[in-house]
This record gives C-alpha cells, sequence and structure tokens, in this order.
C-alpha cells in the first residue's frame, strides 16, 4: 500500500513536530537556583551598565571641562596679544609729530585699556561660572575682544597715515 503525503499536509505535520520539540525543551523544572542564578546575571549586567555611564558622564565632564580651559586659555593669549598692541601704538603715538593726533590716540589707548581690563575681568569670572552657563560668556567676552582689536587696527592706520 502506497502513502501519499500530500502538499497541503506536510506543513502542518512539521508545525507539529516543531511544537513537540519546543514543549519538549519547556519541561525542565524552574528551580529557586535558577531564579537566583538569573536574578545574580541580571544584577550584574546592571551593575555593569551603570558603571559604564558613570564613566561615560565622567568621560563627558572632563572633555567639557578641558574645552573650556581650552578656550579661556584662548581669550587669556588674545587679551595678551592686545597688551603687545597697545604697547606699539603707545611707541608710535610718542613718536608722532602731530600733538594733537597725539593726545587723541593718548585718550583712545586709554580707552581701549580700560576696555581691556574689562574683558580681563570677565575672563576670571567665566573660568568660575558652571560648565553649562559659561558659552555665552565666551561669545561676549571674544566680541569684546575683537571689538578692541579692531578699534587698534584703525588706530594703527591712523597713525600710518599721520605719520
Amino acid at each position: 500500500m502506497k502513502t501519499t503525503i500530500y502538499f497541503y499536509r506536510f506543513p502542518s505535520a512539521f508545525l507539529v513536530v516543531l511544537c513537540t520539540l519546543i514543549v519538549g525543551g519547556c519541561t525542565k523544572p524552574l528551580t529557586k537556583s535558577d531564579v537566583q542564578d538569573d536574578l545574580k546575571d541580571a544584577r550584574e549586567a546592571t551593575q555593569e551598565a551603570e558603571e559604564k555611564t558613570q564613566d561615560a558622564y565622567e568621560a563627558r565632564q572632563q572633555y567639557y571641562t578641558d574645552f573650556r580651559e581650552t578656550k579661556v586659555k584662548e581669550l587669556e593669549d588674545r587679551s595678551s596679544k592686545i597688551d603687545n598692541r597697545i604697547s606699539e601704538l603707545e611707541k608710535v603715538s610718542k613718536k608722532s609729530s602731530n600733538q594733537a593726533a597725539q593726545s587723541d590716540i593718548s585718550s583712545a589707548i586709554a580707552e581701549l585699556q580700560d576696555e581691556k581690563e574689562t574683558v580681563n575681568e570677565r575672563i576670571v569670572e567665566v573660568k568660575s561660572i558652571k560648565e553649562e552657563d559659561w558659552s555665552r560668556s565666551y561669545d561676549e567676552i571674544s566680541a569684546a575682544i575683537g571689538k578692541i582689536e579692531g578699534e587698534i587696527d584703525k588706530l594703527s592706520q591712523s597713525l600710518e597715515t599721520n605719520n
């Protein structure tokens, strides 16, 4: 006698065998030890994730601290260059033969020095500001330094044309 397996019966037979294997694999009794092992594994994974999170947070904080220190150093360097440029302006203005221009330039230099002192005070303040709040202050100080640099450029040009 010949047995014929029809195509429509084959998938269902396959499904029956698969379900039997799955159910057969689940017949192992669950013990207290298994649950405790699973809890231990979960706690270890949680602890490891917390440690990684803490490490990442500390690395982020260090990055922002280093970045801020770099930017503040940049501002201090620019401020120092302004000192040098003001000194050069004073030397050039003293050599100028035009007395009226010399007094105007001297008063402008005094104003620049006052503005620069204000910038230096702001730089000191920025060092004590929280990391989250300092970037706006950095932008303001950078703009103030840029303004002073522009004024120095104008004075330099003025001195060159008067000499």
